[in-house]
């Protein structure tokens, strides 16, 4: 009979040591808006610098599921916009891309979608946290579904067309997580991101411009050179919901 005590003490001990989520709530939803100040490149809206509202901004939900005291696994899904300096009516190609575009559509909005995976590691869970709520290191993995439309700024008038490709992405946040109420959700961080097949054509943007053999794979390049530095550096806020809203319990009686 001591023995069996002893027995079922550990496994009570084990089982306690090993449960994951807050207070029992291992899934949560979270919009955030991502944004930096666009100094050096145009916004949406084909602004910059420090003299007017122009700012770049992500908006992005994550759905994520507590996998273990100190680690969330979850969903990304990115919505992104911005805007280049790009030149359509170009005289480098026989064939333009198209044909009815005139010099002045000297720029090009770029916006879209990103879908992706992400894992957080969150600090010290020993130390009376557990995850989602702390400091935590965020990984993401994203493809993203990229669109260009010409844009004449001169007149603030969009073109019809859109070009679209897909490219990856991957970025890394450093954050942290507030639960106020028991379901409420506070978050904020910095993000540093990549686009691997933006820095090659950024790089050569910055010695003699960027060349390729046909202007849609010139089209291209420049834009994925624009998303490399627009998913460089972002500062972000969120708020979100952990699931379900409230614990119900069953009545012993």
């Amino acid at each position: 009979m001591r023995w069996l005590v002893i027995m079922l003490y550990f496994i009570s001990a084990q089982a306690f040591g090993q449960a994951s989520g807050y207070m029992g709530k291992k899934f949560l939803i979270t919009g955030e808006i991502s944004f930096l100040n666009a100094l050096f490149n145009p916004n949406h809206n084909m602004n910059q610098g420090l003299n007017k509202f122009s700012f770049n901004f992500r908006s992005t939900t994550d759905l994520d599921y507590v996998i273990a005291r100190n680690g969330t696994i979850g969903a990304t899904f990115d919505v992104f916009y911005t805007g280049m300096k790009y030149d359509w009516n170009t005289t480098e190609f026989n064939e333009l891309l198209v044909p009815n575009i005139d010099s002045k559509f000297d720029h090009a909005r770029i916006f879209g979608y990103g879908y992706g995976i992400n894992y957080k590691v969150f600090r010290n869970p020993s130390k009376a946290g557990i995850a989602p709520v702390g400091s935590y290191a965020k990984f993401d993995l994203m493809l993203l579904d990229v669109r260009t439309r010409p844009f004449d700024n001169g007149n603030d008038v969009a073109h019809p067309y859109s070009d679209r490709f897909f490219t990856p992405a991957f970025s890394i946040t450093i954050g942290r997580q507030r639960v106020l109420w028991d379901f409420l959700i506070l978050r904020s961080g910095i993000q540093v991101g990549f686009v691997p097949f933006g820095i090659s054509p950024y790089l050569q943007s910055l010695d003699k411009g960027i060349e390729r053999g046909s202007q849609k794979l010139e089209l291209r390049a420049n834009a994925e050179a624009r998303l490399m530095t627009y998913y460089l550096l972002n500062v972000n806020f969120g708020v979100g919901f952990l699931l379900p809203f409230r614990k119900s319990y069953k009545s012993g009686n």
